[in-house]
């Protein structure tokens, strides 16, 4: 029989979740292995008696119960550190992005600006490159006025 929580869990998984980057399936891998680690919610907890938790009516049976009790309620308290070192380490992990975010924007920045000076120096260059072409121009004229001239010289 599938508890709850298992079946609560399977739609947590990385797999039915299209279209998230790396960072965020580790966070969710994460999140259902740490769903997976709480205790039992006392709904699902068997109960002698209940008609939901049959006995196997071997030995120690009940010993194991208390156990698992034991076990459950030593992990409620070992979930609190966990908790705070999780917390910890995602802080963390979000200073650390945020710190490379601004990195990455820092050097956005910076290429627009060197882009808005490549753009300036095209133009320039461009405008520069206008003018060499009508000097050019001129140039095949006065040559072709030159030509004109020794043609008529040499008659």
């Amino acid at each position: 029989m599938l508890s709850k929580r298992s079946s609560e869990a399977s739609r947590f998984t990385p797999a039915k979740v299209p279209h998230i980057n790396r960072k965020r399936k580790e966070c969710w891998d994460s999140a259902a292995s740490f769903q997976n680690s709480l205790p039992l919610s006392p709904l699902d907890t068997p109960r002698s008696g209940s008609g939901h938790h049959q006995s196997s009516g071997g030995p120690g049976s009940e010993e194991e119960a208390g156990g698992n009790s034991r076990h459950r309620h030593g992990n409620r308290h070992g979930n609190a550190g966990g908790l705070e070192r999780r917390m910890e380490e995602l802080e963390k992990e979000l200073a650390r992005q945020r710190q490379e975010n601004e990195q990455l924007l820092k050097a956005h920045q910076d290429k627009d600006d060197l882009i808005g000076k490549l753009k300036e120096e095209i133009d320039l260059l461009n405008r520069d490159l206008d003018d060499i072409e009508d000097e050019n121009e001129q140039l095949k004229q006065e040559n072709k006025t030159l030509l004109k001239v020794v043609g008529q010289l040499t008659r």
